[in-house]
C-alpha cells in the first residue's frame, strides 16, 4: 500500500512539475539550452569624429528597414557614442530623426571646438555646451543610467594606453567592476570624444570606481570596435543577441595627417609628410583588426554580425564638422543601395592578403 502511495505520489509530482513547466513557456531549461536561446539586437560603432553623419545615415536606414525593432544593446565610442545616445533618444520617442538632422545639419566647427591662435590641443567647450543643451536639456539624459537602452561608452588614458592599453568601458547597467551608473553622461561623452593631440583630455566628475585621472578617446586604446563589452553584456544576461550590427564610417584616400591639420591652421606639416603618416591608414588598420578580434574572440556570434561601411567617391575630412549635410545624403544614397555585409565576407579579403603574405613567407629565399 506504500509503495503503491509512493507511485502515485511520484507520478503527480512529475506532472504538476510538466504543468508548470508548460505553464512558464519551458523555462526548466538546461544549461546548454540557456546559451543555445538569443534574443534582441545589437549595435556596434566605432568612432567617426566629423564623420558622425555618415554612422547617422546608416542606423536611420537600418531604423527605416525595421531591423532596430528589438535593440537590447548599443555601444559607441568617440564620435560613435555621441550617436549611441542619440539612437537612445530616438528609439525610446524622445526624439525623431527629423529633429536628429536638423541637429546635425546645422553644425559648424564653431559648434565643437575654438581654437586659440595656431596651437593645440584647441578648446572643446563648445562641444560641452552643446551636449549639455541635447543631451540634458532636450533628453533629459544626465547619468549614464539614465539611457533607457544598455549603452556602453569608451574611453581610456594616455598612461595605461602606453603601458597596459587598458579601456573603460562605462555602461547604462552595472555589467563590470568599473561602471558607475551615476557619473555625467556629458562628462563621459566627452571623455570618449577627445581625440588625442586635437583635443584636450577629459576629467570625469565624482568618479570612484575608476582612477581620478584624465580620459580620451577610447577608440586609439582597444576598443577601436567597442565589441569587448556587449560580451560581457551576454555574459551578464545569461541570453545571447540575435543579431550584431557593426556600423562605421568611410575611410578616405586623404594620405597625410598634415592635410588634416591645415584644418587647425597649422600649415607646417613637413614632419608628418616626411615620415609618411597617414591617420587614414592607421585607424582603417584599427577597424580591421578589431573586427578580426570579434570574430576570434566571439565565434559564436561570427555568423549573427554584420559589417555596413559606406563606400563613395567623395572624401571629406576628420575635423570638418561643417559638411554634415552632404555625407548625410550621400550615405543614404549608398544605404538604400547595399545591404549590410556579413562578417566572414567582409573580412574574407584581408584573409587572403594575409594567406598570401605568409605563402611568400614560406618560400626557401625567405626561409633562409
Amino acid at each position: 500500500m506504500n509503495k503503491l502511495k509512493w507511485i502515485c505520489l511520484s507520478a503527480s509530482s512529475l506532472f504538476f512539475l510538466l504543468v508548470i513547466s508548460e505553464a512558464r513557456g519551458q523555462q526548466l531549461l538546461t544549461e546548454p539550452q540557456l546559451k543555445e536561446k538569443r534574443n534582441g539586437v545589437a549595435v556596434i560603432m566605432t568612432g567617426a569624429a566629423a564623420r558622425i553623419p555618415q554612422e547617422a545615415a546608416l542606423l536611420e536606414e537600418l531604423y527605416r528597414r525595421g531591423l532596430l525593432k528589438n535593440v537590447v544593446f548599443i555601444s559607441g565610442v568617440s564620435s560613435g557614442a555621441l550617436n549611441a545616445v542619440m539612437l537612445n533618444g530616438i528609439l525610446s520617442g524622445k526624439m525623431t530623426w527629423k529633429e536628429y538632422k536638423e541637429i546635425l545639419f546645422s553644425l559648424r566647427n564653431k559648434d565643437i571646438f575654438i581654437q586659440e591662435g595656431k596651437k593645440l590641443p584647441v578648446s572643446t567647450e563648445p562641444a560641452r555646451e552643446l551636449y549639455t543643451r541635447i543631451v540634458e536639456g532636450r533628453l533629459n539624459y544626465h547619468q549614464i543610467g539614465d539611457l533607457p537602452f544598455m549603452t556602453e561608452i569608451s574611453f581610456t588614458n594616455v598612461k595605461d594606453l602606453y603601458l597596459k592599453k587598458r579601456v573603460y568601458r562605462m555602461c547604462s547597467r552595472k555589467i563590470n567592476e568599473e561602471t558607475d551608473t551615476t557619473l555625467s553622461l556629458v562628462d563621459i561623452m566627452m571623455a570618449s570624444s577627445a581625440f588625442p593631440v586635437a583635443f584636450p583630455p577629459v576629467r570625469i566628475r565624482n568618479v570612484s570606481t575608476i582612477p581620478d585621472i584624465e580620459y580620451i578617446d577610447g577608440g586609439v586604446g582597444d576598443d577601436h570596435v567597442p565589441f569587448h563589452s556587449l560580451l560581457e553584456f551576454e555574459k551578464f544576461r545569461g541570453i545571447g543577441v540575435e543579431k550584431v550590427y557593426v556600423i562605421s564610417r568611410k575611410s578616405d584616400s586623404i594620405p597625410e595627417v598634415g592635410q588634416e591639420l591645415a584644418d587647425f591652421g597649422i600649415k607646417d606639416r613637413k614632419i608628418f609628410d616626411r615620415i609618411g603618416i597617414s591617420l587614414e591608414n592607421i585607424l582603417k588598420k584599427g577597424i580591421i583588426k578589431g573586427l578580426q578580434a570579434f570574430e576570434k574572440e566571439a565565434p559564436e556570434l561570427r555568423a549573427r554580425t554584420f559589417v555596413w561601411i559606406p563606400d563613395f567617391e567623395k572624401d571629406f575630412f576628420l575635423m570638418n564638422f561643417s559638411n554634415s549635410q552632404e555625407q548625410y545624403v550621400l550615405t543614404q544614397e549608398w544605404a538604400r543601395a547595399h545591404n549590410p555585409v556579413p562578417l566572414e565576407e567582409f573580412l574574407l579579403p584581408y584573409k587572403r592578403k594575409e594567406l598570401i603574405i605568409e605563402d611568400i613567407l614560406s618560400w626557401p629565399f625567405f626561409a633562409k
